[in-house]
Formats: C-alpha cells, structure tokens, sequence
C-alpha cells in the first residue's frame, strides 16, 4: 500500500518512539493527496502535538476490518500545517509502500492504580492494583488466593489519581500468569469499547511523550 491509497476518514495509530519509550496515538485521515496524507490534528492540552523531535522514530498504521489485516508506513516524516481556510493538520509523507503487520493487541498504557475487582453481579469486592489499560482491554494484580478465574466476568473500579476520575468497567477476564510474592497477574478484555476510555488512554499516552521529550531535552541540555 502506498500514501496515496490511504482511504479518506481511516481511522490511524501514530507510533512514536523516543529512546525506550513507545506510545500510540489515535487519528483519522481528512484529505488523500499524491504524495501525502492529512490527518486530524492530535493535541496535548488544546495543543498541536509536533513530531519532530530530536531521536523521534515515528511510524503510521492503517486497520483495514474487512481484510483484518493492519499496515505500518515506517519511517514516515509528520509536519503540522494550516490550510489557507484556516484549517489545522498532520501532513504525513512517507517515501516507502506500508507493510503488513501484527496486531494482536492495542497499546497499553501503565496505571499502578489502586481498585477493586468484583466478580459477577454480586461478588465481593477484592482489593487489587490496576495494572494498565488499553482502548480493548485492562490489567489487574492482585493476591494469588483471591477467588478470581479465568473467563470469569468482572467489574474492575478504580479512580485515576491524576484527573481524580472514577472508572468502573466491565471485562472478561481472558488470561492469568503468576507472579512472585503470592501474587497473581489477570488480564482482562473490556466487554465494551467506548470514547471515554479511548480518549482517557489517548490522554495517558500524550503525557508519557510529554514526559518522554522533558526527559530527552534535560538530557541533550547536560550534555
């Protein structure tokens, strides 16, 4: 696949990597031209993201759901651009076709929360650290004898401590891997998808490249 056969309102993941930092940024294709694609504009406080930092590796994936197959255009170079309408976008070139990759899963993004994880309707809630969490899925710990088992469906609460902002999801609990100290590893795929989680992941993601760029110019300056 070539930059233009991208089809117009495709949804697209940004993958940027700064060092041994990787996170994912939801998009969608606007305009389709020759040699370029424009995209929605992905902001960080009312702010346009740029991608053009120093050691910033940046890739462009495409779903395509009738295929279920995924495809990566590597290297791809990101410039922000206003349109003489006043309009705010992405430009994205990138010299090579896209090729096919594996999606298995969604990027996740790292929590640490303290919350609670109820089993069935009526279960008793059991204290557990919320792992991470993703646009389809989320992660708990919690200890190695509480009654929680695969395929089991639950409801995982717990409240972000950056936004002070509760969340009460309900996932299937699709894996488990022990861990040490008595504890115990679940995964979980949400039973329903929704654009608050989205957006809530999406925002978690910003603020980890934020933070990722803080770092590499703190670094480049006592260089």
């Amino acid at each position: 696949m070539r930059i233009d056969q991208v089809k117009a309102q495709v949804g697209v993941t940004i993958v940027a990597q700064l060092g041994k930092n990787v996170i994912e940024l939801s998009s969608k294709v606007a305009k389709v031209y020759a040699s370029c694609v424009y995209i929605e504009p992905i902001k960080q406080d009312d702010k346009m993201l740029g991608f053009g930092g120093k050691g910033l590796k940046v890739s462009m994936i495409i779903a395509n759901p009738k295929e279920g197959k995924a495809y990566r255009f590597s290297n791809i170079k990101i410039r922000n651009v206003k349109t003489s309408e006043g309009e705010l976008f992405h430009e994205v070139t990138c010299p090579t076709e896209a090729k096919l990759v594996n999606r298995r899963g969604a990027c996740r993004v790292w929590l640490g929360e303290a919350g609670t994880v109820s089993v069935g309707l009526a279960g008793k809630p059991i204290n557990v650290v919320v792992k991470d969490i993703s646009v389809s899925g989320i992660a708990f710990i919690c200890d190695k004898d509480a009654d929680v088992h695969n395929d089991d469906i639950v409801r995982v609460s717990f409240t972000d401590s950056t936004a002070n902002t509760k969340f009460t999801l309900g996932a299937v609990i699709v894996r488990s891997e022990e861990l040490a100290r008595s504890q115990k590893l679940y995964g979980c795929k949400l039973k329903q998808e929704s654009n608050t989680i989205t957006k809530f992941v999406n925002e978690k993601q910003r603020e980890k490249l934020k933070a990722s760029r803080q770092i590499a110019n703190k670094q480049l300056a006592t260089g």
